[in-house]
C-alpha cells in the first residue's frame, strides 16, 4: 500500500496522510440457496472470491487441498486459484458470495504471501470478516434498484473488508524488503498496461479484433527487459503476466455471455478473437462448458 510521506524535521508540526491512487473493482455478489450434489465447474479468478456458508456444508477443492465448510465457515480465495464448490449436504445449502479487488501491488503480495484461506466460525478473524459480509447481505435482501446511496454503501464495506484482511496478514517486512519498491513499481506498471491493453468496452472497427498485447512489448516500453518483469510480477501476482490476462478475459467473458443481447461473434471479437470458433475452444476449457451451455445455465439463476 501507499506509504506516508516521511516526517520533516523542517516542519515537526506537519502530519501527513498518504496519496493513494487505487484502482478497485467490486464484481457483485449474491445469495443462493442450492440443492444436494450442486456444484460450479472448475474456475479461477483476476480478483479475490470470498464466500460465507450460511446453512449447510461446502466443499471447496483447490489443487490437492479440500476444505469442508459448515455454517458460518467463511473461505478466501486468492487470485489464479482454480477451485471447485459443492454442495455436500443432504439437506442442501445456502451461501453468499462476493468478487472483488484491489490492483495495489503490496496488498496482493502481503495477501498472497500470507496464505490465510480458511476462517472458522467463532473465531476472532471470522467474527471481523462476517460483519461486513452481514452487512452486504442486508442490502441484498432490499427491494427496488440500488441507489447511489447504496453503491457507496457497499464500497464503504469493501474498504473495510481490505482494512480487516491487511491487518490479519500483517507486516512481512524482511519478505518484503525482499521487493525493493522498484520492484513493485513495475509489476503495477505491467498489470495497468495489460489492463488498459485488454478494454472490451473500448470501441473497435467493426468485424476488426484488436491486435494481440505482446508482453515483451510492455517490458520495452517501461525500459526493463523481459525476464525482469516476469520475474517481478510473478513474485508480486502469483501468478504470469499471461495467465494475468487470461484470467482478465474469462471474466469479460463470464459477463458478456450473460448480455443475451451480444452475439458470439460480438464477444469473441471484443475480446480479441478473430473466429468466434478460437473463443469457443478457449471458454470450454476456462470452463468446461461452450459459451451458448454456460449462457443456458446462467440464465436460469
Amino acid at each position: 500500500m501507499s506509504k506516508p510521506i516521511p516526517y520533516s524535521d523542517s516542519h515537526p508540526d506537519v502530519r501527513w496522510l498518504p496519496v493513494m491512487d487505487w484502482n478497485v473493482k467490486f464484481f457483485g455478489a449474491h445469495q443462493q440457496r442450492v440443492s444436494k450434489n450442486w456444484s460450479m465447474p472448475e474456475e479461477s479468478h483476476v480478483g479475490f472470491e470470498i464466500n460465507l456458508v450460511l446453512d449447510g456444508r461446502q466443499e471447496t477443492m483447490m489443487g490437492k487441498n479440500r476444505y469442508v465448510l459448515k455454517a458460518g465457515d467463511i473461505i478466501l480465495i486468492p487470485p489464479g486459484f482454480k477451485h471447485v464448490n459443492r454442495c455436500v449436504s443432504d439437506e442442501g445449502m445456502a451461501y453468499f458470495c462476493a468478487h472483488f479487488n484491489v490492483d495495489d501491488a503490496g496488498f496482493r503480495q502481503e495477501m498472497i504471501r500470507n496464505n490465510r484461506i480458511l476462517f472458522p466460525s467463532g473465531t476472532d478473524e471470522n467474527a471481523k470478516l462476517r460483519n461486513v459480509l452481514d452487512n452486504w447481505i442486508a442490502l441484498t435482501r432490499r427491494h427496488g434498484p440500488y441507489t447511489p446511496a447504496d453503491r457507496f454503501r457497499i464500497q464503504a464495506q469493501l474498504f473495510e473488508l481490505f482494512g480487516i484482511l491487511a491487518q490479519l496478514a500483517g507486516t512481512q517486512r524482511e519478505e518484503q524488503e525482499a521487493l525493493t519498491p522498484t520492484a513493485l513499481h513495475y509489476a503495477k506498471a505491467m498489470a495497468e498496461a495489460i489492463k488498459a491493453n485488454f478494454d472490451p468496452h473500448r470501441p473497435n472497427r467493426e468485424g476488426v479484433p484488436r491486435k494481440a498485447m505482446r508482453i515483451e512489448d510492455i517490458a520495452s516500453s517501461l525500459g526493463i527487459s523481459p525476464g525482469y518483469g516476469l520475474q517481478v510480477f510473478r513474485k508480486v501476482y502469483g501468478i504470469s503476466p499471461r495467465r494475468y490476462l487470461s484470467e482478465l478475459k474469462l471474466h469479460e467473458a463470464r459477463l458478456l455471455i450473460q448480455q443475451p443481447d451480444l452475439s458470439l461473434e460480438e464477444i469473441a471479437s471484443r475480446l480479441g478473437y478473430s473466429h468466434v470458433s478460437h473463443f469457443s475452444r478457449q471458454f470450454k476449457r476456462w470452463t468446461g462448458m461452450s459459451p451458448l451451455q454456460y449462457r443456458h445455465q446462467a440464465g436460469k439463476r
